[in-house]
C-alpha cells in the first residue's frame, strides 16, 4: 500500500491544493515553493519558518517592482487591497533605496535592522496565514507546527514565539519534494501566474501567461551577465564541463539545474559553452562533473565569496553543497545523469554512480 510520503501520493495532494484554493491571495503558492526549495537544506525535516520567510521574500521580490504598462505593484492580494508581505518588501527597498529584480546580499545581513524587521514580519505572517492553512481540507500530510491560530486556540504572536518557530515534514516527504521539484516547479508557477493575472484584472499583458510570467519569475539576465565575466575568470575562460576555451559566447548555467532547486548562489552556478550548456539541460551533471564543480569552489572559495560580496549575489557554499547532496543522494536510482555532450555516453544512470557520489558530495557541516 502506497504511503502518504511516497512522491505520487504526495504529488496528487499537492496539486489538488492548488486547483481547489481561492484567488484571495497568492500566499500558498509563495509558501510550498518555499518549502519545495528548502526541503533539501533540512535533512532532518524541521525547517525554520525564518528560513521559509527568507525565499519568500526571494520569490516576491521581482514582483514588488513596478510593472511596466502600469507604473506600479501589481495585486497580490484579494481586489482593491495589497498582501502584506508585498507591502513590507516595498517598505525595505523604500527604506534600503534597494532596485532591480535580484534581492542584494549586501541588505541582508544579520546586522541590517530594515532586513530583520523585514525576516521578521513575513515570518510572522507565514505563521499566521499560510502554515496553518495550505493543508487544508486534508489532515496535515507535508508538515506539522506547534503554535495556536484561528482555527485552533486563536492566533497570537506571544505563543508563536515561545513556540519550536519550525514546521517539521512528514517522514520521507523531504526526499519526495526533491524527488518532485522538477515538475511541482512549472505547476506552481504556472498556478501563481493565473492567480496573479485575475487579481489584476486590468492589465491587458495578464492575458499573455508567457508575457505575464515573465515579469513574475523571469531572470535578471543583466544581472547574469555580470555575473558571467566573474566566473569565466574563476574557470580561467574555459568550459567548466568540456574545458573547451569560451569567451562571449559563454553561457551560465545552474549546475543542479533551477527547476530541482531554485538554487541561484554563485557556488552552483558555472560557466559553460553553448554546446554544453544546451546537452545537459535540466538534468543532474555525472561524477566527473560533480568532482570538477566541487575543486573550483575549495579552490576559489575566497573569490567565489568576493565576487558575491562585489555584486551582491547570494554566496552561501553550504547551502549549495547542501541542496547538491540532497539532489543527487536522494534521487531514485533511475535518474539519468549527463556525462557529457558526445551522443554515444551522453547519459547514465544514477545507479552505477552512488557509491562515487556518496564521496563526492559528504555532509556539510
Amino acid at each position: 500500500m502506497s504511503k502518504p510520503g511516497e512522491p505520487i501520493i504526495l504529488g496528487e495532494k499537492l496539486l489538488s491544493l492548488l486547483e481547489e484554493s481561492s484567488t484571495v491571495t497568492t500566499y500558498k503558492p509563495a509558501l510550498l515553493m518555499a518549502i519545495i526549495d528548502r526541503a533539501p537544506e533540512f535533512p532532518d525535516g524541521e525547517i525554520p519558518v525564518s528560513s521559509l520567510a527568507e525565499r519568500v521574500i526571494e520569490l516576491y521580490w521581482p514582483q514588488t517592482m513596478y510593472y511596466p504598462s502600469t507604473h506600479r505593484v501589481l495585486n497580490q492580494y484579494q481586489p482593491k487591497k495589497q498582501a502584506k508581505i508585498v507591502t513590507s518588501i516595498r517598505e525595505f527597498r523604500k527604506t534600503t533605496k534597494a532596485s532591480g529584480r535580484t534581492l542584494p546580499t549586501t541588505l541582508t545581513g544579520e546586522d541590517s535592522r530594515p532586513w530583520l524587521k523585514l525576516r521578521r514580519d513575513v515570518e510572522r505572517t507565514l505563521a499566521e496565514m499560510p502554515i496553518p492553512r495550505l493543508q487544508i481540507p486534508f489532515e496535515p500530510f507535508v508538515y506539522d507546527f506547534d503554535w495556536t491560530w484561528d482555527g485552533d486556540g486563536g492566533w497570537s504572536v506571544r505563543r508563536y514565539e515561545a513556540s519550536s518557530r519550525s514546521v517539521r515534514l512528514m517522514p520521507g516527504v523531504a526526499a519526495a519534494l526533491t524527488s518532485l521539484g522538477p515538475l511541482l516547479r512549472p505547476f506552481i508557477t504556472r498556478w501563481w501566474t493565473d492567480k496573479a493575472a485575475q487579481l489584476n484584472p486590468g492589465i491587458e499583458d495578464a492575458r499573455s501567461a508567457v508575457e505575464f510570467g515573465q515579469f513574475l519569475f523571469g531572470r535578471d539576465r543583466v544581472a547574469l551577465e555580470r555575473i558571467g565575466e566573474g566566473l569565466l575568470d574563476i574557470q580561467g575562460a574555459r568550459c567548466l564541463y568540456c574545458e573547451v576555451r569560451i569567451g562571449k559566447n559563454r553561457q551560465i548555467d545552474h549546475f543542479i539545474p533551477w527547476s530541482q532547486s531554485g538554487d541561484d548562489g554563485l557556488f552552483n552556478l558555472v560557466a559553460s559553452c553553448r554546446k554544453c550548456n544546451g546537452s545537459k539541460n535540466a538534468t543532474l551533471a555525472g561524477p566527473d562533473f560533480v568532482a570538477g564543480v566541487m575543486e573550483r569552489n575549495s579552490g576559489w572559495r575566497s573569490d567565489l565569496g568576493s565576487l558575491g560580496v562585489e555584486r551582491g549575489w547570494p554566496a552561501d557554499e553550504n547551502r549549495s553543497a547542501r541542496i547538491a547532496r540532497a539532489s543527487y543522494l536522494l534521487a531514485p536510482d533511475e535518474k539519468p545523469l549527463w556525462m557529457g555532450a558526445r551522443p554515444e555516453t551522453r547519459f547514465d544512470l544514477l545507479a552505477a554512480h552512488r557509491r562515487r557520489l556518496e564521496k563526492l558530495l559528504p555532509d556539510p557541516k
